[in-house]
């Protein structure tokens, strides 16, 4: 399991790699401390959201339906000065905790991460999915 210790240090795909596994252990507050406080998660099929509230809210109201389990594939990282764009794909099982169904999903995210303070944020992460993949 990846640690962010030392987050001064970490790049955008170590963030990104934290990220996933924080992910499939619902750590909330784990996530959170990889996010700008203005940051924008913008899902498939949902209204985009912006701010600690909002994310904490949709991260909630997702762990307390789903559980995903998957593994981030990084397929492309770009880094522009204080700007990194990383582009991942992740098949996943998402299981439906109310009635205990599990099925293949196939998501593709996009992470734009800042620079600030000598260390990389989540600014906007957006995703998609193509079960057609899975």
């Amino acid at each position: 399991m990846m640690r962010l210790e030392n987050t001064q240090q970490v790049s955008p795909e170590q963030l990104v790699v934290a990220y996933g596994e924080y992910l499939n252990q619902q750590n909330i507050d784990q996530i959170l401390s990889l996010y700008t406080d203005q940051a924008e998660i913008i899902p498939d099929q949902l209204a985009s959201l912006q701010g600690g509230t909002a994310i904490v809210e949709f991260y909630q109201n997702t762990f307390n339906s789903i559980k995903i389990e998957g593994g981030l594939q990084i397929k492309s990282v770009d880094i522009y000065a204080d700007v990194a764009i990383v582009r991942c794909e992740e098949p996943a099982q998402v299981t439906e905790l109310a009635t205990g169904q599990s099925t293949a999903h196939y998501f593709r995210e996009l992470f734009v991460l800042i620079k600030k303070e000598g260390r990389w944020w989540i600014d906007k992460y957006m995703f998609s999915q193509n079960d057609s993949q899975a």
